[in-house]
């Protein structure tokens, strides 16, 4: 066993809904995510609902993201919180907390937490290419992408991908 010392990094972004929780908390799901992410592409491996829930399992393929990774649905608590394990494998660990907190004028902080572990050297160092100020982005577009869907019903087309 090699002397391998895992990264550990921890970012929050805030986003601000023009919705109630109720409204956001099924959308963040991976079924429900075609319907207001672009470009959104998942295969669901495990969930007896056929949506997100307790215990749903499934992949993604993202390159920009590192490329296949399983995902598991490990805490649901409706309109409230989810979180999500990311496993990239021999690369990262990645858990996502979602919080829902419904603000007085029907609105809602939605507080995002990715804690990302490195599991090797090629992990260690796709943690420290991630910039807060791209993490800041990536979940800025997610924000529109999310309001826009509340306000309109329908997907934002983004004009180019970055």
């Amino acid at each position: 066993m090699t002397n391998f010392e895992p990264k550990r990094e921890s970012k929050t972004y805030m986003m601000h809904l023009n919705a109630g929780p109720s409204s956001i908390f099924p959308l963040l799901c991976p079924v429900r995510e075609y319907d207001w992410i672009e470009p959104w592409s998942c295969e669901m491996v495990y969930s007896r609902s056929g949506f997100a829930e307790k215990g749903c399992v499934f992949k993604t393929d993202f390159p920009d993201q590192g490329g296949k990774e399983t995902w598991i649905v490990c805490k649901y608590e409706k309109d409230r919180a989810i979180s999500f394990i990311r496993f990239l494998p021999d690369v990262k660990i990645v858990q996502l907390d979602i919080v829902l907190e419904e603000k007085t004028d029907h609105t809602t902080a939605a507080s995002w937490t990715q804690v990302y572990t490195g599991l090797s050297k090629k992990g260690n160092q796709w943690i420290e290419n991630l910039s807060d100020e791209t993490y800041e982005q990536e979940k800025a577009v997610l924000e529109k992408m999310l309001n826009f869907y509340l306000e309109e019903g329908q997907m934002m087309k983004l004009a180019a991908h970055h």
